[in-house]
């Protein structure tokens, strides 16, 4: 989507991130990081996939805030919203080529009639989310959720047609950009504070502080612990989900210091993770350092993108991650097990950041 479309699908998407419809979607968020401490305590694990439990976690906050359903992935590991979640997510050389192809040669992708994912997953969640519109349509049920949310613009923007079609492209769109990249942040994060019992006790003590003086785990909790926002960003900072990003050329330029030309629609890949490891922005790169992001996002993060296309669920994906650490911290002890890898190796046939020995910990209830 480009020019004068998306610039009125910006606004119309962008003021459903407010703090207003945060705070009122929040609730949701706060179900399923309880259900996620619950069943870490009753499947009482000495060696926890971290990934595996925080992609159901994830997906229970996607399908319910996008789709307007509970798919009880934290209960079922069968659950066929899991599943076909899990399907759309499966990378291999064949999507991997699609999607370069999407990037560089979008007129070519679009002659061949390409798909990026099958035509059952596109059918699974589209038959969902159109059951879920009839039914509100049909009872006047309202949710605070973004489907809900998608469906008041429809009926009250006069400037600009929310067709369904495009309700269920922007709820594919929040379950591509949050479902994985959350559940990633999450687990690198925890691995991280495993690795560092200093940090992780400090934000243990925010935590409960702010639980004991707001009732819980609410939006004013979650919007008070400072030093969680910032393991958040350290983590996107050192593991950015996505290494990498594109952008499309809109106007002809020659980059400073370079002979080198950018034509009209030249799309550009900008190498998140080097940048946000590199020394000049960040000294001693390598390492998780919460005073990075005490006052403000330093120059070089750019792990939410920047300028008029950065990504307008930003706050979303925070207070999801935020809800989860706040969840487990509370009520658990994270340390490493036998099966933590001494170090983080990323899987190279990965798209996303992954580590190649995965991540797991150990869980110990306080």
């Amino acid at each position: 989507m480009s020019g004068a479309e998306w610039k009125a699908m910006r606004q119309i998407v962008t003021p459903t991130f407010s703090s207003a419809k945060m705070k009122a979607m929040f609730p949701l968020i706060a179900e399923c990081a309880q259900t996620l401490k619950n069943s870490l305590l009753k499947e009482s694990l000495a060696e926890v996939n971290v990934p595996d439990f925080m992609t159901r976690f994830t997906t229970d906050v996607i399908g319910s805030c996008a789709f307007g359903v509970d798919p009880g992935s934290l209960k079922d590991p069968e659950s066929p919203f899991l599943k076909m979640s899990q399907k759309m997510f499966k990378i291999d050389r064949s999507t991997v080529l699609k999607r370069y192809c999407r990037t560089f040669f979008p007129k070519l992708f679009k002659f061949l009639n390409l798909r990026t994912y099958s035509k059952d997953v596109e059918t699974f969640f589209t038959t969902i989310i159109k059951k879920v519109l009839d039914e509100r349509r049909a009872t006047g049920v309202q949710r605070h959720d973004f489907l809900q949310l998608m469906l008041n613009v429809q009926k009250t923007e006069t400037s600009f047609v929310m067709t369904d079609t495009l309700i269920i492209s922007n709820s594919f769109i929040f379950m591509l950009a949050g479902l994985e990249s959350s559940s990633t942040t999450l687990s690198f994060c925890l691995y991280e504070l495993a690795k560092d019992k200093h940090i992780q006790d400090d934000l243990r003590t925010e935590i409960v502080d702010c639980l004991e003086r707001y009732g819980g785990i609410n939006y004013e909790a979650v919007c008070s612990m400072r030093l969680v926002n910032q393991a958040v960003l350290e983590t996107l900072r050192l593991h950015p989900p996505t290494p990498l990003t594109t952008r499309l050329c809109t106007s002809a330029c020659t980059l400073n210091g370079t002979d080198l030309s950018v034509r009209v629609r030249d799309p550009v890949l900008i190498p998140l993770y080097c940048i946000q490891r590199d020394a000049q922005h960040f000294p001693n790169p390598d390492k998780f350092n919460l005073e990075r992001f005490k006052e403000t996002n330093p120059p070089g993060f750019l792990a939410f993108g920047e300028g008029p296309r950065s990504c307008p669920g930003a706050r979303f994906a925070q207070l999801t991650v935020a809800a989860a650490l706040a969840a487990l911290l509370s009520s658990f002890e994270i340390e490493p097990c036998s099966m933590t890898t001494s170090t983080i190796v990323y899987d190279p046939r990965s798209v996303m950041l992954k580590n190649k020995g995965g991540i797991w910990l150990k869980f110990v209830p306080l």
